[in-house]
């Protein structure tokens, strides 16, 4: 398999973000009590027990003072962008209806999905933004 380019995805886009002045935190970097907690008390893309870190974190807040977290998943290798059902929605289930953690893991905007349920379930937050 080719090398991975993460690190080179990683610090362009986060060069972008850097120029627009977004205030946003890094996979091991705390962003907020409510979402720290949720992503650490969710199961892991890996099916484990918690400590889900996206690679980049943004609490964004609009003209009329609204809180929206934004999750950002990078990949570095062509082709794990998404990976599709037969009906063309993110897989991150089986046939079983349990998670697809090959998926979750391997393509960057099923484990943004991923990371978008634990906030979801796990806080306060009904709208989130998942960039990839």
């Amino acid at each position: 398999m080719a090398q991975s380019i993460e690190p080179n995805i990683a610090d362009l886009a986060n060069g972008w973000l850097k120029s627009y002045k977004l205030h946003y935190k890094l996979e091991q970097e705390s962003l907020n009590h409510e979402i720290d907690k949720a992503l650490d008390d969710y199961f892991s893309k890996n099916g484990g027990t918690g400590g889900n870190r996206p690679d980049v974190k943004i609490l964004l807040q609009d003209k009329n003072l609204n809180y929206y977290p934004i999750l950002i998943e990078y990949k570095g290798y062509k082709g794990k962008l998404v990976k599709l059902d037969t009906y063309g929605q993110v897989e991150i289930k089986t046939a079983k209806n349990e998670p697809n953690f090959k998926n979750i893991n391997s393509f960057a905007v099923n484990g943004a999905v991923h990371y978008a349920n634990a906030l979801l379930h796990h806080t306060s937050y009904t709208v989130l933004s998942l960039l990839v």
